[in-house]
């Protein structure tokens, strides 16, 4: 297989994504990355931009021959050739198979007859055999195709080539499987060494055609193709008019002598612009053409390099590729002794777009002087004889034109699929930008709730640390407080100077104690010296609150009071002073029990006396202490009367609060 055979899809849209690049030598497969979407507009940019610099698909309008086709067959699996011989071993390094063009209502122009599958035989002089140069089977997708397949090879002599197929394809001529060809090129450099060369058929069409379809058809150098290069300025064509009488002639000076070896005619019939055509399709074709060349100008030397014949519009196309006898000479002398003759006068017209003579594949009379020696005819756009361009652009070299068309067919078929990629990954894109969109609101959104619950929750812990701070400043201040009015009281009282001493030393360390509670009042966390331990801090409280009360004070595990967390001991504690202060103040108790118990799943606290009791209501300070605690608060009343206070506080619950406290005072400083 040929390297210029296309490849696949996804190739089409990777391949130019490593073009120009040096691979570096690898035995390991590795499969090529899908190109960016930056890689793909760029791809598509230069795609269009090389697409609009490429000669265009612009089919013939006028009569003409159209190619040769096989025999039909039923089946695709028949092998029909078409064979052309060269007269000596030539080396070529370039086949050109142009297809047969039907024009579908549908679809407009498509390849009719071309073949799925074929292979190109080629052989010298001696090989009766040959070899295989080139093979192509379905899996290069030939079809569908407006283009001629352009592929080259490595120089070759050969005296014989024959393109055979493997795979035929339908023709829409009448639904069967054949093998057809618009044209077969040989190109060495850039001459077409297959031009009028003899041709060798497998078979023939056998009920249509007539002259319009022969096997010499492949090698006249007519296409289904106009010449658009859609490059450069366009030209008017030349007229000539002139009475029947008169002879018309021209002469060319090409300024040197050349070799000339062809003659290429480029007609004007196709290049009509009105629709539908007033002239018949052969309109301005000279029915006889002489081409004479010399060194002399007086043509003393001429010789005859063309005598042309139009003998049926079969003979026609929109370029007449002649080759002459190698001649070197500085003078072509134009003669037309039979010119087109107008129906409906006695008038006539030569109408061409342009002449080119060919030396060594070069146009030598590009932009050469043209002179007309006779008189009496009417000559418009003479400049346009020699000026190298048609009504559509400038004139390429065959082999140039047949390159672009293949490249075009190459870029027509590679955009579709980048077109489909493109659309695909801008879906993809606008997906991926709407789910980033709602992303964006969910996120800003979240954003908006994240600091409202914050902004909430910093509330709640506003209003807990207030009430906390009212708690503490309630119950630690007021017990104390309570106490320095009791110890007053007994001071007042004291019979001794010693027993009044002690009592103004309690008073003074109460005093102390409260001034440092009032400094850490909002965390009572932070007052190190304020506290030593539940146990011995809820004795002292109860000899200082009660001075005057009989107090039975019972403990029970006190290894599980220790592992309370600190927020919770100190809570528990206040707990404890603010039901001693309640009972010391309103209930008129004389006897006071207590009972702490600790244990692993709850610590019980229950605080009785022997005063009035409290009818089942329990004081709001005792419930707010107990809110904080998190912890469950009854108040009952026995059958002997007074008040038992119990609080349950479970160990979970305990653990809740001392997070809660560390939170605290991790937030809240103390009054300094």
């Amino acid at each position: 297989m040929y390297p210029f055979a296309k490849p696949l899809a996804f190739c089409l849209l990777t391949a130019f994504c490593h073009a120009g690049t040096d691979p570096t030598p690898d035995t390991r497969p590795s499969t090529p990355s899908p190109p960016t979407l930056t890689q793909l507009e760029e791809r598509l940019s230069s795609l269009d931009a090389e697409l609009g610099r490429l000669a265009r698909f612009t089919p013939r309008r006028t009569a003409g021959s159209i190619g040769w086709s096989s025999r039909g067959w039923k089946t695709p699996d028949h092998s029909e050739w078409a064979e052309i011989r060269l007269p000596e071993n030539t080396s070529i390094d370039q086949i050109v198979l142009v297809p047969i063009l039907w024009n579908y209502a549908d679809t407009g122009p498509q390849a009719s007859g071309f073949p799925v599958a074929f292979e190109v035989i080629a052989g010298a002089e001696e090989d009766t055999e040959g070899k295989v140069i080139a093979r192509f089977g379905p899996e290069e997708a030939l079809l569908p195709r407006v283009a001629p397949l352009v592929f080259p090879i490595p120089p070759t002599p050969v005296a014989w080539v024959r393109v055979q197929s493997t795979q035929m394809s339908v023709s829409d001529i009448d639904n069967q499987f054949t093998f057809g060809l618009s044209e077969i090129m040989l190109f060495s450099g850039d001459r077409n060494v297959a031009r009028n060369k003899p041709v060798r058929v497998s078979s023939s069409p056998q009920n249509w055609g007539g002259e319009a379809i022969s096997a010499q058809a492949l090698t006249d150098g007519s296409t289904p193709f106009l010449m658009d290069s859609a490059q450069g300025k366009k030209s008017r064509t030349y007229l000539a008019r002139f009475p029947a009488k008169r002879n018309f002639r021209f002469i060319l000076d090409l300024g040197e002598s050349f070799s000339v070896d062809e003659i290429r005619y480029h007609s004007a019939a196709d290049v009509r612009q009105h629709i539908p055509l007033p002239k018949k399709v052969e309109y301005g074709l000279p029915r006889h053409l002489v081409v004479e060349g010399a060194n002399e100008a007086d043509f003393s030397d001429a010789v005859t390099l063309l005598d042309y014949h139009l003998s049926s519009i079969y003979d026609a196309g929109p370029i007449l590729v002649q080759g002459v006898p190698v001649t070197r000479c500085r003078y072509i002398r134009f003669s037309v002794p039979d010119p087109y003759k107008v129906p409906d006068n006695e008038n006539r017209y030569v109408n061409f777009s342009e002449l080119e003579i060919i030396s060594n594949g070069r146009n030598v009379a590009l932009g050469k002087k043209v002179t007309f020696p006779l008189k009496g005819i009417s000559n418009r756009h003479t400049k346009s004889i020699t000026d190298g361009s048609n009504n559509f652009g400038i004139i390429l070299p065959i082999r140039e034109w047949m390159k672009q068309l293949a490249r075009r067919h190459d870029l027509e078929r590679e955009r579709p699929l980048l077109m489909s990629e493109l659309n695909s990954r801008y879906t993809r894109q606008k997906r991926n930008l709407l789910i980033m969109y709602w992303t964006a609101g969910v996120l800003a959104v979240a954003t908006v709730l994240t600091i409202l619950i914050d902004r909430i929750l910093r509330m709640r812990h506003v209003a807990k640390v207030k009430q906390r701070f009212a708690a503490d400043l309630h119950d630690e201040l007021g017990a104390n407080l309570h106490s320095i009015g009791l110890i007053s009281d007994v001071a007042q009282n004291a019979e001794s100077s010693e027993q009044w001493q002690t009592l103004s030393r309690r008073i003074r360390d109460l005093t102390e104690r409260t001034g440092t509670a009032v400094r850490h009042c909002t965390n009572l966390l932070e007052a190190d010296d304020l506290y030593i331990g539940l146990t011995t801090d809820m004795k002292r409280a109860a000899q200082r609150i009660t001075t005057n009360l009989q107090h039975d004070f019972t403990i029970e595990d006190e290894s599980y009071l220790e592992q309370l967390p600190p927020r919770t001991r100190i809570d528990l504690f206040l707990f404890y002073k603010e039901s001693l202060v309640n009972i010391c103040r309103h209930s008129g108790a004389s006897e006071i029990s207590t009972r702490l118990a600790g244990g692993p799943k709850e610590t019980l606290l229950t605080i009785c006396d022997n005063g009035k009791g409290l009818n089942g209501q329990v004081p709001p300070s005792l419930k707010r202490r107990a809110r904080l605690l998190r912890a469950k608060l009854t108040a009952e009343t026995p059958a002997a009367g007074g008040t038992c206070i119990t609080l349950r506080l479970r160990r979970r619950t305990a653990g809740v609060a001392g997070r809660v406290s560390r939170v605290g005072k991790n937030r809240s400083g103390g009054i300094k």
